[in-house]
C-alpha cells in the first residue's frame, strides 16, 4: 500500500482489534495511564508481524526513525499529576519521567534497538497525514530507512475507547525495481 509518492507501508497494527478484549498489560516505570502500554503494544504488534522477534535485523535497526502522533497526548498522566498537585500530595516520581512522550518509546527503541531519531507531534491538522508527510522527510533527507509511526489517543468521552496505530514505513522501490533488491 503506497502512503505517499516516496514511501511505502511495509506494515501495519491497530489497537484494539476485535480480539483485544483488555488494555495492554502494564509496563514497567509507567503508572497510572494507558497510554505507555499502549505505544509499546501496537508498536510491537506492528514490527512482530514485519521482523518476528526482537531485536530488529542489524542492518535496518540503526536507520529506523520511532515517530508518535497524537492530538491530545497523555492525558490520564496529565490528570495524576494534576490531582496530587491539587490534594497536595508528592506523585509519584515515575509520573514525571512518563510524562515526556517519548519515553515509551525508549522502551520500544532499546526493546527492538533501533537507534534512528525519536520525533514526538501533535498535530493540528489530520495526525495521519501529517505523520506520514514527516515519515517521508526524514527517509528523504537520510535520516531514515525506515520509520516506526504510532498514532495514539486516549478515550475523551464514555463510550469511546482508547486507541492506537503504528505503521512501518519506508522507501519505494523505483519503478521497475523489487522492494529490498
Amino acid at each position: 500500500m503506497t502512503t505517499a509518492s516516496k514511501t511505502a507501508t511495509l506494515e501495519h497494527a491497530v489497537w484494539p482489534t476485535e480480539g483485544d478484549r483488555e488494555q495492554p498489560p502494564n509496563l514497567p516505570g509507567f503508572t497510572a495511564s494507558p497510554f505507555g502500554p499502549i505505544i509499546a503494544h501496537v508498536a510491537d504488534r506492528c514490527l512482530s508481524r514485519h521482523w518476528g522477534e526482537p531485536p530488529a535485523p542489524p542492518e535496518r535497526a540503526g536507520r529506523t526513525a520511532m515517530v508518535m502522533v497524537s492530538r491530545l497526548g497523555d492525558m490520564a498522566t496529565e490528570a495524576a499529576v494534576t490531582s496530587s498537585v491539587d490534594s497536595g500530595t508528592k506523585a509519584s516520581p515515575l509520573l514525571f519521567y512518563q510524562s515526556v512522550p517519548s519515553a515509551v518509546l525508549g522502551v520500544v527503541s532499546a526493546r527492538w534497538g533501533l537507534g534512528g531519531p525519536v520525533i514526538c507531534i501533535s498535530p493540528a491538522g489530520d495526525p495521519l497525514a501529517e505523520g506520514l508527510e514527516l515519515a517521508e522527510l526524514l527517509i528523504e533527507d537520510g535520516s531514515a530507512a525506515d520509520v516506526l509511526l504510532v498514532l495514539v489517543e486516549l478515550a475523551t468521552h464514555e463510550g469511546e475507547s482508547d486507541r492506537a496505530e503504528a505503521l512501518l514505513v519506508g522507501a519505494s522501490a523505483p519503478h521497475g525495481e523489487e522492494e529490498g533488491a
